[in-house]
């Protein structure tokens, strides 16, 4: 996830404290459990889309359309399209194998 525009948040010292103990658990920063928890509460369940990307969902998923299809459906470009199918662990129907280095 690219980190390209601040944003500058105010709490107050308790929440701070709490903060400081949840990221040294996992050894992760405050900033990203802020952005972790952005993401969880505003990330559009798959099911509350529009019926119109639903459907093209569906059909990207039975091969029926392209992904650029898919992306023109969602009006997102081809690769925030990716990011977002990872992001809802879609699979991309990618005609690649871990093992295709050795090919090459």
């Amino acid at each position: 996830m690219a980190h390209d525009a601040p944003l500058h948040v105010k709490i107050d010292p308790a929440t701070n404290d709490q903060l400081a103990r949840l990221a040294a658990a996992p050894k992760t920063s405050k900033g990203q459990l802020v952005r972790d928890a952005i993401f969880a509460c505003y990330q559009v369940p798959v099911n509350d889309l529009p019926l119109r990307q639903r459907h093209a969902l569906a059909a990207f998923a039975g091969g029926f359309i392209s992904i650029g299809k898919l992306a023109e459906a969602f009006g997102m470009h081809v690769l925030d399209l990716r990011r977002w199918l990872s992001e809802h662990g879609i699979d991309q129907y990618t005609a690649m194998s871990a093992d295709d280095h050795l090919s090459a």
